[in-house]
């Protein structure tokens, strides 16, 4: 909740219209960005279960939502593949990389050994399907990018089905230790809209009224439309015709071969204020930066 208030005060301090903010390579040096052309989708099966197709249906409204901006003023065309049977999230140098969608439905605590190797590797969540990032995480997009400009090369995105209850029906929140009534807790749009905003390069905004801010309550719906700041990062950083904008004054066109730069990692969080489902007043929407050596595109 400090995490919150301290975000609602930044947003104050700003005025009452935030615009947006970008995400940066790990040194700062450049913002990430898909290059002008066609970013394609695809959402892994079985999807959540629970929610059958119509979980898949908000999905598809969510990225339709940003791609009816770019055909607005965007250089960007948004599509949405054949649904896929990878469970695998990140960047595989020479792989058959997505940009993947997928519900975790179980915890890798309850399924992963003490002594398996995925530990030490941080590879848990791949190696065994399952959600690694803590209870009070509702989703997690991880970006891929060359270190040499920030120009991205995969991004995919977690939902804690483990520990959250998804629903594509507006309604009330739920009381604690109701979920298992049906009764609404996140909204699988809401959600998604928000992590596609970090697939095309946005991060967290400190306007509590942003697609991109943070934290969403139980029931919340309104990240499902975009506010005017997000609607202007499309206009600024995929201008219809230019190339797409990096943020350093120095810095070449997109498309720059990797000059073969190492691999780092980075990421932005904040503290969660719930230890499960029944306890989630507030759940996080993150986002995870990893670099990736990668030559010319």
């Amino acid at each position: 909740m400090r995490a919150a208030l301290l975000a609602a005060a930044a947003a104050a301090l700003l005025g009452a219209s935030v615009s947006y903010v970008r995400t940066r390579t790990q040194n700062g040096d450049h913002c990430l960005r898909w290059p002008a052309g066609e970013v394609t989708v695809v959402q892994s099966l079985p999807g959540d279960p629970p929610l059958g197709d119509a979980g898949f249906v908000a999905v598809t409204r969510s990225w339709q939502t940003w791609e009816a901006q770019m055909q607005v003023c965007g250089s960007l065309t948004l599509s949405e593949g054949v649904r896929s049977g990878s469970r695998s999230v990140g960047f595989t140098p020479g792989g058959q990389n997505q940009n993947l969608l997928l519900f975790r439905t179980v915890r890798c605590s309850d399924v992963v050994d003490a002594g398996d190797p995925c530990l030490a590797s941080s590879s848990c969540g791949n190696a065994h399907d399952c959600w690694d990032h803590g209870a009070s995480q509702l989703a997690l997009t991880t970006s891929s990018y060359r270190t040499a400009d920030g120009v991205l090369v995969d991004s995919d995105v977690e939902f804690n089905a483990a520990d959250g209850y998804f629903t594509t029906v507006d309604g009330p929140p739920c009381d604690a230790g109701s979920e298992s009534l049906g009764c609404v807790v996140d909204d699988v749009q809401n959600t998604a809209t928000h992590e596609l905003g970090h697939v095309l390069g946005l991060a967290h905004s400190p306007d509590p009224t942003s697609t991109m801010f943070a934290t969403a309550p139980p029931g919340e719906t309104s990240k499902r439309v975009l506010d005017p700041g997000s609607l202007q990062f499309v206009c600024d950083v995929y201008p219809r015709g230019q190339p797409s904008r990096d943020c350093a004054p120095d810095a070449g066109p997109p498309g720059q071969p990797d000059g073969g730069t190492s691999a780092g990692s980075g990421g932005c969080s904040s503290a969660g204020t719930g230890a499960g489902p029944a306890a989630a007043m507030v759940l996080l929407l993150g986002l995870a930066v990893l670099a990736a050596r990668r030559r010319g595109r």
